[in-house]
This record gives structure tokens, sequence and C-alpha cells, in this order.
């Protein structure tokens, strides 16, 4: 068994004198340098509500390689909580920040010369971002999630942080009764670390750390504040080191088969519509073929299996109870590629075997599911050509086929201003533009039209669409992801007030319904909005794909359908 520093001869001879004298100087000897070198990864800050409890995991996953005979380095990379900078133009960052955790943690991992990483985190785009740069470094990785928090109870249920949201952006705040609703769950809502524990962003990309085969079997749905929390950390930590030695890497774990049964989970928990970036970005990162159509072909015949909210009203602790990812895979074993391998040396199929659902309330079996097919749909039609996506599982089935005349906007403020006065009526369809990834630039995700409509009643009365994306706290009627975006030049840059627009999800289609030659004539006397953004924003606006192809920082492919400048 050998591994890179090993093998190359990194930290012995003559010519790894400095590199030794550097990490002497930070403690380490010369026995601690003849170990396997691993980093770990710690999203840990005091501002991020999933990541605030992680130092104590670290500490756990460092006592676990110590025990297993490796020598632990410890390194901070930039976390945030999107729940912050709702309805702000902070917003943007969103999505960007995937970009610029995954090059910290390629440098990171190149310039110190580790030879295995533990990615430790917990949230929307901070998972996919540590496990790109994960890829990109080469090296041996596992994952370990922060686990979702424990969970908010009033009036005899189970209320969790989308309900406030839709609270807040839908209140009549001469309402004392909803004022003080709001002050009652601002204070309780969120009872202390972890993710938001609901079948949003976080939650999915937890859970599919572990269902891709990156993270260890059972551990991402464990609760943050639980010890068998800190028990996966330890056993994360020893696995590394053998994982180092067996010199088993991301690629070798993360094939098609793999990200095939990432996206066939995504679509038995109806998870958030976000996955389709995340999974299609670690996709293009392994070098895999995997597209749009692999998710609308999926759809079809994948049925949902979870009443986990928004879906149902489940949470993610009521999951873990009925037997967490586990369980979830050993339910769905007939339609999952059980031969893929998994972090853990075992294979999906092996893991199949462990356990199936002990509370079918909460997570049902695929013969009995919650919808036969569809938790995520494909939407393609002449407004979005790339494809859009939509979250089915939230949409009534009395609407799915929705003609309505538009209400065009520019942003998720705009629109939520037009909803809350009132100018938004029964039947419409609101269309917000210039939120896609180079647009906003950032692709923010429309939370306050969406929760407002839900928050006043509406949510099943009119259609969102956007080139933006939305959270995966978000419920009623919304499409979108829809490509190439405005400032892409895409169809919906084009749309005007009153224009009837069809929304088909059955027949997978989003029409603008006007002649063809309406259509290019608006387009060819269309011009970009002027906006400049600078630093990170700057270049995620120049070099970002369109959200078809994952939404991700890359200069290197063709430019079709994308903004050249």
């Amino acid at each position: 068994m050998t591994y890179r520093s090993k093998e190359l001869g990194l930290f012995s001879g003559k010519g790894s004198s400095s590199r030794r004298a550097i990490y002497k100087g930070c403690g380490y000897d010369d026995g601690d340098l003849s170990k396997p070198l691993i980093g770990i990864v710690n999203t840990a800050n005091d501002a991020g509500l999933g990541h605030v409890h992680l130092d104590r995991l670290a500490n756990r996953v460092r006592a676990g390689i110590l025990q297993a005979g490796g020598t632990p380095f410890e390194f901070g990379t930039i976390a945030t909580c999107g729940a912050v900078p709702i309805g702000m133009p902070h917003f943007r960052y969103e999505l960007v920040i995937r970009d610029v955790i995954a090059s910290s943690v390629e440098i990171m991992t190149g310039v110190q010369l580790l030879d295995g990483l533990v990615l430790l985190a917990s949230c929307d785009s901070i998972i996919p971002g540590v496990l790109i740069g994960g890829i990109r470094s080469d090296v041996p990785c596992i994952m370990l999630t922060g686990g979702p928090q424990e969970v908010c109870k009033s009036e005899g249920r189970s209320v969790v942080m989308s309900e406030l949201d839709q609270l807040v952006f839908g209140a009549d705040y001469a309402n004392d009764e909803a004022r003080e609703k709001i002050k009652y769950l601002e204070d309780h809502v969120c009872p202390g670390p972890g993710a938001c524990s609901l079948m949003g962003t976080a939650n999915t990309m937890q859970i599919l750390a572990e269902g891709l085969g990156m993270a260890l079997p059972g551990s991402s749905t464990v609760p943050a504040v639980s010890a068998e929390k800190e028990r996966y950390a330890t056993q994360t930590g020893r696995r590394i080191v053998e994982l180092v030695k067996e010199n088993i890497k991301p690629k070798d774990i993360l094939t098609r088969e793999a990200l095939l049964n990432g996206v066939i989970l995504t679509m038995a928990l109806a998870g958030s519509t976000n996955a389709v970036l995340h999974l299609l970005s670690i996709a293009r990162e392994v070098g895999v073929e995997l597209t749009l159509d692999d998710f609308d072909k999926l759809s079809e015949t994948v049925p949902v299996i979870s009443r986990v909210i928004p879906t149902g009203k489940a949470t993610v602790i009521d999951l873990y109870n009925a037997g967490g990812v586990p369980a979830v895979m050993g339910e769905m074993k007939d339609f999952l590629n059980r031969e893929a391998l998994t972090v853990s040396g075992h294979s999906v199929g092996d893991i199949c075997e462990l356990r199936r659902s002990s509370d079918h309330a909460v997570l049902t079996t695929a013969k009995e599911p919650v919808f036969a097919n569809g938790g995520i749909a494909v939407i393609k039609g002449n407004l979005s050509p790339n494809g859009a996506i939509c979250r089915t599982t939230t949409i009534s089935e009395a609407i799915r086929v929705f003609e309505g005349p538009a209400r065009v906007f520019h942003s998720d403020e705009e629109a939520h201003s037009a909803v809350v006065s009132g100018r938004i009526k029964k039947g419409d369809v609101v269309v917000i533009r210039y939120e896609g990834p180079r647009g906003a630039p950032g692709m923010r995700e429309m939370m306050m039209t969406t929760d407002a409509l839900v928050g006043i009643g509406m949510g099943q009365d009119v259609f969102v669409l956007t080139d933006g994306r939305f959270s995966g706290f978000t419920e009623g009627a919304a499409v979108g992801h829809i490509s190439p975006e405005a400032a892409a030049g895409g169809i919906i840059a084009v749309v005007e007030d009153e224009d009837m627009i069809r929304v088909d999800i059955p027949g997978r289609r989003i029409d603008l319904l006007l002649p063809e030659e309406t259509i290019k004539e608006r387009l060819l006397n269309w011009k970009l909005p002027l906006k400049k953004s600078k630093g990170i924003l700057g270049i995620y606006a120049k070099t970002a794909l369109q959200a078809h192809l994952g939404a991700i920082i890359d200069d290197t492919v063709e430019t079709e359908g994308q903004v050249t400048g």
C-alpha cells in the first residue's frame, strides 16, 4: 500500500528539508510526516446555522485519523447561510460560493501536498463546493455532513423554517395574530445547530453525499446534536486513512451509475431542484455524461416515497427515525444501480439490504408510493428549449395544465412587491427574468415571491416562471432554471405583459403563445440591459454555464447559448 507523499518521497530525503522544516515549525515531527497526511476541510463558523457545530465533529474526525495512523491537518473554508440575505442583492453569492469553495479546497490540498481529505460541510452549495474541490484535488476523499437540526413543535405539530418565511413574505403586518406568530417562530423555529429539517437543498445534498457513495452509510440524516453523529465523525476519520492506503479517489466512486443513483434518490425524495445543478456540475468534474434528459427519463418511472416537507408533513428527523438513507435505498433497491461502490467499501447493493422503512407514514414503499412518478420534471417548449425544472410534488394536479397572462418582472423583489400589493391575480403567470446564472449574476432563489403567494393562499392559483432558481423550501406552482436565460438572449427576455403563456407539466412544455415571426422580430430588437459586476460576480457573469449545464464557472466549452461579454 502506498500514497502520494510516500510514493513521491515528498517528506523524505534531502530535497524535502524545507517542507519538513515548515511542518516542524507547526509542531509536527518526522514520525508525523511519515504517515498519510490527511486534510480536514472544516466549514465551521459562528454565522452559519448548519456549520456552527462542526468544530465538535472536526475534533472527532481528528481523533479517528490519529487512531488509524494518519496525521491530521485541519483547515477552514468559507460557508454561508442563504436564509440570511433573502431579499437582498447579496443573495447572488449563494451559488457562486460553490466555485469559490471548490477552488479553495483544490488550492490548499495541492500546495500543502496532502494525501487525502475529509470534507466536513452541511448546507446548500457548500456541500457540492467541497466535493468538487476534492474531485479536482484528485486525492482520496470522504464526506461527513453536519446533519439536520432538531424540530420546533408548535400547536402539536412540527414547524420548520419555510413556514416562517411564508408568514413573513405574505403576512398582513396589521394583523396582531400574524405578528405574534412570527415572533414566536423567530424565537423557536431554529432550536439549535444543523440544517433546517425539511427536504430543502441542505438536506437534499447531505442525503446525496451518502447516496452517491461519498459518506458512510446511515450518517447523513443523524441529527446534528446527536452523539451518534460524533461516532460517525470518528469512524469517518479512521476510514479516510484506509481510503488513502487503498488509493480510492472520488472518480472511482462517482461513476455514471453512482450519479444516476443520485438522480433516482432526488426523485424518490422529491428533493430540491438545486440538486439538478449540483449533480450536473459534479458529473462535469468527473468527466461523466449526465444531462437533463437523464433526469426527465427517470422522472417517468421513479416513484416518490417520501412525505418530508414540502411534499408532506414529516421532517428529516422523522426520516432518520424511519431508517434514514439506508432505508430509502432499501425501498428503492429495484431502481438503483447496486454495483456502484461507496467509500465504506460496500456496494450500494450491500447497503440496500441493511434496512427498510420502519414508518410508512414518513417513508413509504416503492409499490405504495406517495406519487407514482415525477418528483422533479424537466420542462421544455419554446420558452425553455434547453430545459427548465419543476418540483411536481408541490403543484396540484388540477393546475398542471395552466394558461394565463404574463406579468413580467426583472427581480424577485419587484415580483414580491406586486404580489403583496394585490397586483397579481388568480390565473396570472408571473415571469421573473434576468435572475439567471449570468443575468443576476449568480442565479438567485426566488423565495420571496413564491413564499408570499403561498402565504396569502395563492400558491396554487398563480404560476411563477423564472430563469433563476428556487429554494428547496419552495412550495406552490413554480418552474425555474429556464434555459437559455434572458441575459443569454433566451425567449424569456422578450415576454411582455399580457402575453399568454401555457404551462403543461404532463406534456413537459412551457410555451409563449405568440407566432414564431413575432418572437423572432422581438429577439432581433432585444438588447441586453446594461449591468456590470466586479470581483467574483463579474467573473461569474462572464464564465458561468447555463442552468441546463450546471451553472458552474467554465470558460473552456463552446459559447453557444451563452453571454459573451
